[in-house]
């Protein structure tokens, strides 16, 4: 297990692993994240009858200065700061039994949205986000790759893909799913004739057919749920990302993959299922409307058209 979390985007400075409860991170964000977990979420949650699985689990505010005494503190009584700090789930923390799960996690992050501002913002940041939308892959698709933490099984060590990696994808998308399978890349030894695929080859990386079960059977399952619960709510979100947390410790996941059977279906078996989480995170900027947000449906079906296409191009075995 991890001492430190694997970030992928965001700004890194605000997340900090709860020191008492690993399980948990401190989250430094401001009133609207708050009151989104105290009291949105549950009215757009209940409403529809669904489970909080689509996102973070919520347990409290902490004093920052003091992270190990968990508060029930409301958003009116924190009114007088700047900012609040809430205690999240840990997403790279161990999801279920097999307990030794996301021992050494790929963590992904996908910015969400074809808009970038809520109605708060000022004109000059709205033509900043604005322009900042048209020069990436956000205003066509719906997404940005904001980064990424990849996991080195030869070296024992993480590599990171920064921000500018995403803002380089050309507006077209006439490269984004190249840029998006280098993010899993596949360790066959023999290289096969898949240049039209653009797939990525690293020794560092995972046998494809190991990457194709979590992807066909636990990732793409998952993005789907999320689809189908963000469809229902009638509400604007500008801001969010979707985090991809995938294990991605080889050892670890043949040990998974040998304690189950392996079939040739894409059915999420349980083992399969957990082998990956997905959450929509980063709730600072929401506000109910009157019908769902298209521009966040796109980044999602963007995504999932992304994991479709890679799976079809992975080879299945490793000849």
């Amino acid at each position: 297990m991890p001492t430190t979390i694997p970030q992928a985007g965001g700004h890194q400075d605000q997340v900090s692993i709860n020191s008492t409860q690993p399980d948990k991170i401190i989250k430094k964000t401001n009133h609207n994240e708050l009151e989104f977990y105290q009291n949105l979420v549950n009215q757009l949650e209940h409403h529809h009858h669904l489970k909080p699985d689509w996102r973070p689990q919520f347990f409290g505010t902490t004093n920052h200065h003091h992270h190990h005494h968990q508060t029930q503190t409301t958003a009116k009584q924190q009114q007088q700061d700047e900012h609040v700090f809430i205690i999240l789930e840990n997403l790279t923390y161990k999801r279920s039994k097999p307990a030794q799960l996301f021992i050494h996690p790929n963590v992904i992050d996908i910015k969400l949205g074809q808009r970038l501002y809520d109605d708060r913002a000022t004109p000059e940041k709205q033509e900043r986000m604005n322009r900042a939308a048209l020069e990436t892959t956000s205003a066509k698709f719906g997404i940005r790759l904001t980064g990424a933490q990849l996991w080195k099984n030869l070296n024992g060590e993480y590599s990171s893909v920064p921000k500018s990696f995403g803002k380089s994808i050309k507006p077209d998308g006439s490269d984004l799913q190249t840029n998006f399978n280098s993010l899993f890349p596949i360790s066959n030894h023999k290289k096969q004739d898949d240049d039209h695929h653009h797939l990525t080859h690293s020794t560092q990386g995972l046998p494809s057919n190991l990457l194709k079960i979590i992807i066909d059977r636990s990732i793409i399952p998952k993005i789907q749920t999320i689809q189908a619960y963000l469809s229902s709510f009638n509400w604007r979100i500008y801001g969010a990302s979707l985090l991809i947390v995938f294990e991605a410790d080889l050892t670890t996941l043949q040990a998974i993959l040998a304690s189950s059977t392996t079939t040739t279906t894409t059915t999420a078996q349980p083992d399969h299922y957990h082998l990956a989480s997905v959450k929509v995170i980063d709730f600072a900027h929401v506000e109910l409307a009157d019908s769902p947000d298209q521009g966040l449906l796109k980044g999602i079906q963007s995504t999932l058209d992304l994991f479709h296409q890679l799976s079809q191009q992975l080879p299945s075995d490793l000849t």
